[in-house]
This record gives C-alpha cells, sequence and structure tokens, in this order.
C-alpha cells in the first residue's frame, strides 16, 4: 500500500528510549515508507544528562521493532548547537539530504 510520504524525520534526545518515543515511530512508519530518527545530544560526553551514546539509543529503539520494520528506519546522530539555531537546521537538513 502507498504512503503518503516517503520519508519521515523525528529528531530526539531519546534518553532513553521510551514508549511514548515508540508510539511516534510506529504512527511515522503508518504514514511513510521510511523513517529518519535524528538522535540529538550525540557528541556529548557520558553525564547523568546523558547516560546513552547515540548508537546505544539506536539499539534501544532497533530492538523495540520487529525485523521487518526495521530495514525502514534510519538512525543518525545529530550533533548540538547551542544558541545557534540557523546553524542547528542547516546540520538537521544536510544530515537527512545524505541520507536521503
Amino acid at each position: 500500500m502507498q504512503k503518503p510520504f516517503d520519508f519521515l524525520v523525528f529528531i530526539g534526545r531519546f534518553q532513553p528510549f521510551h514508549s511514548g518515543h515508540l508510539t511516534v515511530v510506529q504512527a511515522a512508519l503508518e504514514q511513510a515508507g521510511h523513517l529518519i530518527v535524528l538522535c540529538g545530544s550525540s557528541h556529548q560526553p557520558r553525564s547523568t544528562r546523558n547516560p546513552w551514546s547515540w548508537q546505544e539509543r539506536e539499539q534501544m529503539l532497533r530492538s523495540a521493532l520487529p525485523a521487518d520494520v526495521q530495514q525502514r528506519v534510519l538512525v543518525a546522530p545529530l550533533m548540538d548547537s547551542p544558541y545557534n539555531d540557523e546553524y542547528w537546521v542547516r546540520n538537521v537538513q544536510a544530515t537527512v539530504n545524505g541520507l536521503v
């Protein structure tokens, strides 16, 4: 069945990936052939605010999805750029363009 969108993008920190995130992922996959998930704060050192690497968060997300759906999900890191919204938007656009 044809989906309304080829790609949708979901941006978050996912620290940790939880059932609310999963609900959004499932809804997005009903609407799009592919979902791009961008993990923010991806290059921050481990701390109580950032306890997991972006790769660990990707694994949390993938482990919550059936194997046949996982191939429709692309996960990538997203750097923070505090106080520079224009740079952040360009970075999001470049990351998405690189994946599409």
